[in-house]
């Protein structure tokens, strides 16, 4: 009940049991949000990190690729090079 005069609310106790009650459900419902957004964040840090790593792997791999292709083509270029004399 709400006292527009003197602005006092007055709720019985069975309007704050139930409130009180709400609330808990939210704050349980929070807290399992909470708890699945931490483990997707552990989760995506994870796949993160071995996508960085993935990568480096790969540009390592890319660079000794290109090393050795340049290389044979050298050679190609000086077997081509000794022909002509």
């Amino acid at each position: 009940m709400i006292n527009v005069i003197s602005k006092t609310i007055l709720y019985s106790m069975s309007d704050i049991l139930n409130k009180l009650n709400s609330l808990k459900e939210n704050v349980a419902k929070l807290n399992e949000k909470i708890d699945s957004t931490n483990l997707e964040n552990k989760l995506l840090k994870n796949q993160q990190s071995q996508l960085v790593t993935e990568k480096s792997e790969l540009i390592k791999k890319n660079e000794t690729a290109k090393t050795h292709l340049k290389a044979l083509l050298e050679r190609i270029d000086n077997i081509k090079d000794y022909g002509k004399d």
